[in-house]
């Protein structure tokens, strides 16, 4: 037997003895509307009015149609899923901008150490309760000229002329820098730390900060550690 589905037109084929056996009702496989395939547009009308055709013909069709397969419906599901997928956009954007923020903060030692990203954590810092680090990187401070040799007015004590520069992108603390002297077996035996208004020799609230590429230099006096002496070297903390 053949029959034709009235919503898609779709041609199709049955098996009589199945279709006994669902009283004549089957589903269409293309647009799932169900009909009496024996005889497909004899289905009940709801129009008082029996010489309206055309509107009875659109009540038919619009019987057999599924709801999921109509306009209404889908159009109920389209702005359905516009606002789900809207607020699922908002809440991954909101949880990122979270973690960022996160690592900003946890990592804002690091960070503020960058010239253009430091007015970027200094705005975030004034509407946040955080405190913004002094940028501070003793690796780039290098010794540009170092020099030992006996002191002019003492015969146990030695001079030291050093110059250091600043090769940071930002200003930063004077270091606190450490002498070390050493024997022809590399063991120190000898040592001195001198913080920045000793080897600056100005009082600490008159120290501002080591600018950057600008050269500092210095003389240091120290005690002659004796004839072991092979070597020296300077570290900054």
């Amino acid at each position: 037997m053949q029959t034709e589905c009235p919503h898609c037109h779709t041609l199709f084929r049955l098996d009589e003895s199945l279709l006994q056996q669902a009283d004549g009702q089957v589903r269409c496989g293309h647009c799932l509307a169900v009909f009496t395939a024996d005889n497909p547009y004899n289905t009940p009308t709801y129009i008082d009015q029996a010489d309206d055709d055309e509107e009875n013909t659109a009540t038919s069709v619009a019987d057999v149609i599924p709801p999921e397969l109509r306009a209404e419906t889908r159009a109920g599901k389209s702005r359905l899923g516009f606002v789900t997928t809207l607020l699922f956009s908002l809440a991954t954007l909101t949880a990122i901008l979270a973690l960022a923020a996160q690592y900003t903060y946890y990592n804002r030692h690091m960070l503020v150490k960058q010239a253009e990203l430091r007015p970027w954590i200094e705005k975030a810092c004034s509407h946040l309760p955080c405190q913004l680090p002094e940028p501070r990187d003793t690796r780039l401070i290098s010794l540009s000229s170092k020099n030992i040799y006996t002191h002019p007015n003492s015969s146990d004590a030695l001079m030291v002329s050093a110059t250091i520069i600043n090769q940071a992108d930002f200003a930063q603390r004077y270091p606190v820098i450490e002498l070390r002297f050493e024997n022809i077996r590399g063991e120190t035996i000898a040592g001195r730390r001198f913080h920045a208004h000793e080897y600056l020799g100005i009082p600490v609230d008159q120290i501002s900060m080591m600018q950057p590429q600008t050269p500092v230099s210095f003389n240091l006096e120290i005690r002659d550690p004796g004839n072991d002496m092979v070597s020296y070297e300077f570290a900054f903390l």
